[in-house]
């Protein structure tokens, strides 16, 4: 699946203060994007002719250099101190890191090297909240329930955007209420706070099932909940389309709402798993 990866005013000092701004370079890495206005090779010749250019002027090519050494250097590959000069020992350092992570072994500054650089940074970074556990508040069903938890995709995978939800459903007016936080784990990472209220179509003794929700930019929602087994499931449709869904891929998720110490393990080692294959440690 093609994807893209952006290197774009992510070099920091140690201490996490922002550096100076990069131009942003843009990676197409396998295929022509799934709707894409521009297919992959234009925005890679694009980003081509950014780094050419960059290269051009010796103090914004400094800064590259510097942010190159500084990640290479966070990831065990014995840079130090940091010179903003594309030497020789950051030329093998280079070369060892692409070697690694299965790049063409150039020992020079390439798009893919950028990309990949710029990928294990975040994985570094990424944020691993401990989330809340999970509840199921069913006592008057015929009335009101309340569920609490974090999403989760049905075959296991995570991503970078963690929902954690608290859900209300009252009969009396027909609605289900899902207050959801949301942790982004970009660059920088971000929390949003957000609500969507489905309405019922359906509730009887042991399940309520909500109309489709379209709430959302590009995705068409409906939530399900069972009482027995205690069972709360979104399905999600994502549609693509002209205009700010272009980039969508069109699919169909199922997300379960799971415990949060659960999911809070999983990611945990998942990282930890990533860690091991980015850092370099000697034996």
């Amino acid at each position: 699946m093609a994807r893209f990866i952006s290197f774009c005013a992510i070099v920091v000092f140690l201490s996490g203060s922002p550096f100076l701004g990069l131009a942003s370079l843009a990676l197409a890495s396998d295929e022509t994007a799934n709707n894409s206005p521009q297919p992959s090779a234009v925005i890679r010749q694009k980003a081509e002719q950014e780094l050419a250019t960059l290269r051009q002027n010796p103090e914004e090519f400094r800064i590259l250099v510097t942010g190159i050494q500084i990640f290479l250097g966070r990831f065990g590959y014995g840079l130090g101190p940091y010179t903003g000069k594309l030497d020789q020992a950051t030329k093998n350092a280079l070369k060892a890191y692409q070697k690694q992570t299965g790049l063409p072994e150039s020992g020079d500054i390439d798009l893919l090297t950028l990309g990949r650089l710029t990928e294990d940074d975040r994985v570094l970074n990424r944020i691993v909240p401990f989330l809340p556990p999970h509840t199921f508040r069913a006592q008057e069903w015929d009335k009101w329930i309340e569920v609490q938890g974090s999403w989760m995709l049905k075959e296991g995978n995570t991503d970078d955007v963690l929902h954690t939800s608290r859900i209300t459903c009252m009969r009396e007016f027909n609605r289900c209420i899902d207050s959801t936080a949301s942790l982004v784990n970009a660059s920088v990472p971000k929390l949003r706070v957000h609500t969507h209220v489905y309405d019922i179509k359906e509730w009887d003794e042991n399940k309520i099932v909500s109309t489709p929700y379209d709430g959302e930019a590009c995705a068409i929602s409906i939530l399900r909940i069972s009482k027995n087994p205690p069972l709360i499931t979104r399905f999600v449709t994502f549609q693509g389309s002209p205009g700010p869904c272009a980039k969508v891929k069109a699919e169909d998720r199922q997300y379960l709402l799971e415990d949060g110490p659960k999911i809070y393990q999983i990611l945990k080692t998942q990282k930890a798993s990533a860690i091991q294959q980015i850092l370099q440690v000697a034996k």
